[in-house]
């Protein structure tokens, strides 16, 4: 078994991994080679089949984890483990929330690999993490101390049996069986009936959704909270958080852009006026998109969209903020093969960058259709998109 393969391991086998023998391996192979077959016959030369399985995997979990933990390449997980956690910026982001709070202690009842338990411990809180799943739990406790965060109270507990005690709260539902991502809020564990009892008469409580989940979806399912936030970091949507009780400001919505924090809070208004194409073009970030903001920071920054369905926004003005990637618009024509390249053409185009949204093909595709030889040295970059029936190729240059 390769180790790109999911494996389970049990509690034995996460101890082992995590022993000073188990370590000591991982850091000698750390920068070893890029053959992982190679690598993984070497683990087998030292430790039994099923460990030297384990350790191939989370070698190459430790490389992708990078992208979220400034630590990634010390620390345990599984990949559905890794998946599900917290990106270390959103955790600390957070985090800080229960600490301007004033909030002392905090539980976080489905606490998996420890991301979110080691951010409230780093503000400063005194947190007490359980999850059901033994192995989650080891490498949580590992995590923390890796962190230099041992003060985390770890206890081996199913919050959808044992009730947390009253209290601030930070709740997680695991929205993954396995490897295999879990659609549907109702199949979510704690399962949303189970979430509202345990939000019931907490003075403070943070309840982690996933943002491709539709808003009106979770208000339906959970308790309506005092604050809706849409977290994106580095142009991704990453988290819903309903906040309840003093955890919530005084705003009804916030579009957070990690990590730059920019924040935009308002009443709920998603819709922008639709019209023509102007001097600039604005692709939003998804948090303003999601939070149901966007209407309201077009209208306040004199932008409209140009397709109701499709997200796009333009104006005739420079409008620099961390919620829009702007473009200066040089031209725009029909998705036509040939009007696209006398485009390319007049525009001298060398290289294109591809941006594209209700369009069905690739970028790839696009590219070799419109610009099949360089005219040029210019870097530019292509948007496509549908506009009503119509489909569009705007050319554009990047804002400084």
């Amino acid at each position: 078994m390769g180790p790109s393969v999911h494996m389970r391991i049990d509690l034995k086998t996460a101890k082992i991994l995590t022993s000073e023998e188990a370590r000591d391996t991982l850091l000698m192979f750390r920068h070893i080679g890029d053959d992982p077959l190679a690598i993984q016959e070497s683990f087998k030369g030292l430790f039994p089949k099923k460990v030297a399985e384990a350790l191939g995997e989370l070698r190459a979990l430790r490389r992708r984890a990078t992208y979220k933990f400034t630590h990634g390449l010390d620390m345990y997980f599984t990949k559905p483990l890794l998946e599900q956690a917290s990106s270390e910026g959103v955790a600390r982001y957070r985090a800080r929330r229960f600490a301007d709070a004033g909030i002392k202690r905090v539980f976080d009842p489905c606490c998996g690999m420890g991301s979110d338990s080691i951010a409230l411990a780093e503000a400063g809180l005194e947190v007490l993490a359980t999850d059901r799943d033994e192995v989650a739990l080891h490498f949580a406790e590992t995590n923390a101390a890796i962190h230099g965060q041992d003060g985390i109270r770890f206890e081996v507990a199913d919050c959808t049996e044992t009730m947390p005690d009253q209290g601030a709260i930070f709740i997680d539902p695991a929205r993954r069986r396995g490897s295999r991502r879990i659609m549907d809020p109702k199949d979510w564990s704690p399962e949303p009936d189970r979430v509202r009892e345990m939000l019931e008469g907490r003075p403070a409580a943070g309840l982690k959704l996933s943002p491709a989940t539709d808003l009106d979806v979770l208000l339906e399912l959970f308790p309506q909270p005092q604050e809706i936030e849409l977290i994106s970091l580095k142009g991704e949507a990453k988290e819903t958080v309903f906040w309840y009780g003093s955890l919530a400001g005084k705003v009804e919505r916030r579009a957070t852009t990690l990590p730059d924090e920019a924040t935009y809070c308002g009443a709920a208004d998603p819709h922008a006026d639709t019209g023509e194409i102007g001097a600039y073009l604005y692709d939003p970030d998804p948090s303003l998109v999601r939070s149901g903001l966007l209407g309201a920071f077009a209208r306040e920054h004199g932008l409209h969209n140009l397709d109701p369905e499709i997200g796009y926004l333009s104006g005739d003005k420079v409008v620099d903020t961390p919620f829009l990637a702007g473009f200066t618009v040089l031209g725009h024509e029909a998705l036509d093969p040939r009007k696209m390249r006398k485009l390319m053409r007049e525009h001298k185009v060398g290289r294109l960058q591809i941006r594209k949204r209700g369009i069905a093909e690739r970028p790839a595709t696009l590219e070799q259709r419109f610009l099949p030889k360089a005219y040029g040295d210019r870097s530019l970059t292509l948007v496509a998109t549908r506009i009503g029936e119509r489909h569009l190729g705007i050319l554009a240059e990047p804002l400084a």
